[in-house]
């Protein structure tokens, strides 16, 4: 099964706050996100760079999925690191545990994957980009797709592909090699059939 990833949970970073200069002492707001499903969902927060207790406070209500509302209010910190020519940049400080762990992961990014805002790495997310690499349907055909498309290119750039009426060795090369692939494309289809017959897929948010 497919990870929930990051592109489909609801995220607040670091550099759209300072996108809409919420680093400047004190400064309250919001933001709110609209899923691919047309749903949408809104919070609140307040930031201080006040020295010494930088913080970021959320509040917002969250549905179970009983249907009970909770409303939610907490700090989350932030901390620096210095930059070139005398700047400096903000980070979240992660405050959810793991197996009793606390984390306290610098991060640029928290998700609202659960009660509370986290890192991916609490909260087990992955990215695109990495689903597609895994093995199953999504990772078998999008790993197909792309070696299709490169051995086309490939055989695009090859000026001599015949000599006296037999492929050359390079082009006997490429052509076993576009058997193997179609071979492979075959199993990925199927996957995806059977996939698809027994209702996985991800979730989305």
């Amino acid at each position: 099964m497919a990870k929930d990833t990051c592109e489909e949970s609801r995220g607040l970073s670091v550099f759209w706050l300072k996108k809409h200069d919420y680093f400047c002492g004190w400064k309250s707001g919001g933001i709110r996100w609209i899923s691919g499903f047309g749903n949408e969902s809104s919070i609140g927060f307040t930031v201080d760079i006040q020295e010494p207790f930088r913080h970021i406070r959320f509040n917002y209500t969250r549905t179970g999925w009983d249907g009970e509302k909770e409303k939610m209010d907490y700090r989350i910190e932030l901390t620096t690191t210095p930059c070139y020519f005398g700047s400096k940049r903000y980070w979240f400080v992660c405050p959810l545990s793991v197996s009793g762990i606390p984390c306290n992961r610098r991060v640029g990014i928290l998700y609202l994957a659960g009660k509370w805002f986290g890192c991916r790495k609490c909260y087990d997310l992955a990215y695109d980009s990495q689903q597609f690499s895994r093995g199953g349907s999504l990772g078998a055909l999008f790993k197909y797709m792309t070696l299709t498309e490169r051995l086309g290119k490939k055989e695009d750039m090859m000026r001599v592909k015949y000599w006296r009426g037999r492929p050359t060795k390079r082009y006997a090369r490429f052509l076993q090699k576009a058997r193997i692939l179609d071979g492979y494309g075959e199993r990925a289809l199927m996957e995806a059939e059977v996939m698809k017959r027994c209702g996985m897929g991800r979730k989305t948010v």
